[in-house]
């Protein structure tokens, strides 16, 4: 009667939502909302604000071409050339360079800004030509450079009309233009004009290839930047999933734990009662895994509703280690912790050998148990590195690159669920650190946990 009676007071109420508690300390929560797991914000990939640098750099770059060239044709070769409206379009290039970049140091570029540089510089550069020679000049075709910016960093509309305008003032200099006091026909002035033609179509090229190289490179940097938040955030999905389970869990577990810990105890008073000590073993045993799962609950509830980690504590080594053998029970006897004289360690000490015992197990599973398994732990550029190697069987690369991920086991049904390297690994990342697997068959397994030490307050 008094185990129907526990029975009925233990029942959830379906109205209430109240349920037998775990843990004095223990709060059942609510399911996690996913926005509390959100990644930071993802850079948006904006060509425009990665090209407009490299094209201001390039204007510098042709601010100094154009003065060398004049400085040549008007010092070495004495050609007769309007060169006052030229350097006034040089400096008009200079001016606008120096008011962008001052742009550019108050913060993002508007959107337009790009365009109107290319439109500018296609205005200005037809400019130069009208002044030089028009269409003869051997540099016109420096017009391919404005279009191919435009085609790379910004939308096909905008190219075609970049290849529309090009064309168009290329076309207007055949109307009316100053000429190029060269003539073709005497050897000198064509060798003159060959160079010229030489070093345009080797600025092109070399533009192009730099440019476009340099443009696609930070694309896929950005791009790979995308990508990697995008991981976060797809991991960050699969956190919240599990802390919805856990919190769960928690919850429609308490109450079966709670009939079976009654019943055990009634079943361990009646059979020391009665003078059967086996059988008063067995419920005593029943009752302790019980506590454990209890404990289990404890740890899942807290880890859902911790958000950024526990505070760090001081610990030494040896303290550490009698943790993890006590988070790993009988089996922690044959775990060695080898340190070169370390010192006490800040950490966020309940967060570190919930890292680490899953490690520690893993390796006991692959040495059957038996051991011995070493945990190696060192300080490198203010992190602690802790490394965990077995004897085991190892895994191949399929195996290795999987093995962090949720759910997924090698274990037989019933004796693993998939998720311990995935919590160590999030773990880790939330205390800024990371979890690096080396493996190979035959070789064992090497897991290296490391994470920032904390300063002293």
């Amino acid at each position: 009667m008094a185990t129907m009676a526990a029975r009925r007071t233990m029942e959830p109420s379906l109205h209430g939502r109240s349920c037998w508690p775990l843990h004095p300390g223990l709060r059942i929560l609510d399911p996690v909302s996913p926005s509390r797991f959100s990644p930071p914000a993802a850079p948006g990939v904006r060509a425009p604000e990665v090209a407009l640098p490299w094209l201001l750099r390039l204007r510098w770059v042709a601010v100094c071409g154009q003065a060398t060239t004049l400085a040549l044709v008007g010092g070495v070769w004495r050609l007769e050339l309007p060169y006052v409206p030229l350097l006034l379009l040089i400096g008009l290039t200079t001016a606008s360079n120096l008011l962008f970049l001052a742009w550019l140091r108050r913060g993002p570029p508007p959107a337009g800004l790009l365009p109107g540089v290319l439109v500018l510089d296609t205005l200005s550069f037809t400019a130069l030509l009208y002044f030089s020679g028009g269409p003869e000049n051997p540099f016109a075709p420096l017009y391919a450079i404005h279009v191919a910016m435009a085609a790379v960093t910004l939308s096909q509309r905008f190219a075609w009309g970049m290849a529309a305008l090009s064309a168009l003032c290329y076309g207007l200099l055949f109307l009316g233009h100053h000429p190029l006091p060269l003539d073709r026909a005497r050897p000198g002035d064509l060798a003159l004009y060959q160079a010229g033609t030489w070093v345009c179509v080797s600025l092109v090229a070399g533009v192009l290839a730099a440019f476009v190289g340099r443009i696609a490179a930070a694309l896929r940097a950005r791009e790979e930047q995308l990508a990697r938040v995008r991981a976060v955030a797809a991991r960050n999905e699969r956190l919240a999933s599990l802390t919805t389970l856990a919190t769960g869990a928690a919850h429609e577990l308490g109450t079966p734990l709670g009939t079976i810990a009654v019943v055990a105890r009634e079943l361990e008073v009646a059979a020391e009662r009665a003078g059967d000590g086996p059988r008063a073993e067995d419920a005593r045993l029943v009752r302790e895994q019980v506590d454990r799962c209890r404990g289990i609950l404890d740890r899942m509830a807290l880890w859902a509703e911790e958000d950024g980690g526990r505070a760090p504590e001081t610990i030494s080594p040896a303290e550490l280690l009698a943790d993890l053998r006590g988070g790993l029970g009988e089996r922690g006897r044959v775990v060695t912790l080898e340190e070169a004289e370390m010192g006490p360690l800040r950490v966020p000490r309940a967060d570190l050998v919930e890292a680490l015992v899953p490690l520690l197990d893993n390796a006991l599973d692959a040495t059957g148990g038996e051991g011995p398994v070493r945990l190696e732990l060192s300080r490198v550029a203010g992190q602690l590195r802790f490394v965990v190697r077995d004897g085991g069987p190892g895994m191949d690369a399929e195996t290795l690159s999987r093995a962090s991920e949720p759910f997924y086991t090698t274990k037989p049904p019933g004796k693993g669920t998939g998720l311990g390297l995935h919590h160590v690994r999030l773990v880790a990342e939330r205390l800024g650190g990371s979890l690096v697997l080396r493996s190979a068959p035959g070789q064992g397994t090497e897991a290296v946990l490391s994470v920032p030490e904390a300063r002293e307050p």
